[in-house]
């Protein structure tokens, strides 16, 4: 072979040589972008995932914040979030608790009841891992302040001479679970197992009939108009409340959820002479959480009750515990009354000693005059009342502790603790 041929033989072997070199670099060069994009598709889901994490804890924990701020009593109270409620607590929101978040998220409460006067100061923090296992927190933070609620309305009210409303369109007197039976009339029985109904007029909150004979086992949820077969007219009026039971060590009122024992509430009547005496009743009641519709509810039902008795499968007790009282007053020809509640405990005493119990009444000076003598205050001795008086709570303690104080007594109108009613 010549020269010119070796030649020409060299050039095709390094041009193939170089073709082989610039493929396995493009090799090289398209498996790294390969790597690169998968990375990035990782790093872009990581922080997708992540900003979503981000947005589930922000509305957690502003919806934490929003439930501290709908607080409807100041001081605690069955069936109804209280402002006294408001402190620290830790929970866990996954799909067990009913929250369908893609992650388990832990809402820790932190409250300082000093931060501020007739205020609380309330963090909310929420944590979580993501998906790289790095642990993530949100924090909000928020002031709640102590104004009551009923106060809260005086602002939406206009000159002229409008009709306040309650639940239902119906006067604030009559009760909320009282059931609507038609003609402007709703019906309650005065003890979940008795046989009283009393009858509200919806337009004034007055108790115009008194119905004695119903079934013991009707509901007032369930109550029709044909239950209300032996009624008499007439014009009463209601004094009610809830009693607390707490053994604790100081008396903590927003823990008070022991199992009741057996209490009884009497109305002494004085100033005057009346038709009849009172009729007073006490149940012993228990707050239980259910799904219904789609949606979450909490109800305060009998303690021996049942599911079916709401017709549910079933339910779960949140461990609180209470009684309710009710007394039906048959007032003076002045249509009003006067005289003092007390409480007449059976299988226990009241007393100052360890063994013993002592009352409280929960008391506000709600008018700001430096004295609990209004009805409305819950005062040792009513006078001239002349309409429904609910929210007129006591919490039990031991007999050698202290009757539970305000948090901060310098609150204007708003200030709500305990005052010593028994013995």
């Amino acid at each position: 072979m010549n020269h010119d041929a070796f030649a020409h033989a060299a050039a095709r072997r390094s041009q193939r040589g170089a073709a082989l070199l610039e493929s396995l670099i493009a090799f090289v060069f398209l498996a790294v972008a390969a790597m690169s994009a998968a990375q990035l598709q990782g790093h872009l889901r990581l922080h997708a995932d992540l900003a979503r994490q981000r947005s589930q804890a922000v509305h957690l924990g502003q919806r934490e914040i929003e439930t501290l701020r709908a607080w409807s009593t100041p001081a605690a109270a069955s069936g109804s979030s209280s402002y006294a409620a408001i402190v620290d607590a830790d929970r866990v929101a996954d799909a067990a608790a009913g929250d369908a978040n893609n992650a388990e998220y832990r809402i820790v409460r932190r409250v300082d009841d000093a931060a501020f006067a007739g205020a609380k100061s309330a963090s909310v923090a929420v944590e979580w891992v993501d998906r790289s296992g790095v642990a993530q927190r949100v924090v909000l933070d928020s002031v709640i302040a102590r104004s009551d609620p009923a106060w809260s309305g005086a602002l939406a009210l206009g000159s002229g001479a409008g009709v306040q409303r309650g639940a239902f369109g119906r006067a604030p007197a009559v009760p909320t679970m009282a059931k609507s039976i038609g003609s402007g009339r709703s019906a309650m029985k005065l003890a979940a197992a008795g046989s009283t109904v009393i009858v509200f007029d919806d337009a004034t909150g007055h108790v115009v009939s008194r119905c004695t004979g119903v079934a013991a086992t009707t509901t007032t949820r369930d109550l029709t108009s044909s239950d209300l077969s032996s009624c008499s007219a007439g014009a009463w009026l209601v004094l009610s409340g809830t009693i607390r039971f707490t053994s604790a060590v100081p008396p903590m009122p927003s823990q008070a959820s022991e199992t009741p024992p057996i209490v009884a509430v009497a109305l002494a009547l004085t100033g005057g002479s009346y038709a009849a005496a009172p009729d007073c009743s006490t149940d012993a009641m228990k707050t239980v959480r259910y799904t219904s519709g789609g949606s979450l509810h909490i109800d305060a039902v009998p303690i021996d009750a049942l599911p079916s008795s709401l017709g549910l499968p079933s339910w779960s007790e949140t461990g609180d515990r209470f009684a309710n009282y009710r007394c039906l007053v048959t007032p003076r020809a002045d249509a009003r009354w006067s005289g003092r509640s007390t409480l007449v405990p059976t299988g226990w005493t009241i007393g100052t000693g360890s063994a013993d119990r002592r009352v409280c009444r929960y008391a506000a000076d709600r008018d700001g005059s430096g004295a609990i003598d209004a009805n409305i205050e819950h005062p040792a001795d009513y006078a001239g009342v002349a309409g429904a008086l609910a929210g007129q709570n006591f919490i039990v303690v031991r007999g050698d502790q202290s009757c539970p104080v305000a948090p901060d007594a310098s609150l204007l109108a708003a200030a709500s603790g305990t005052v010593q009613h028994q013995p």
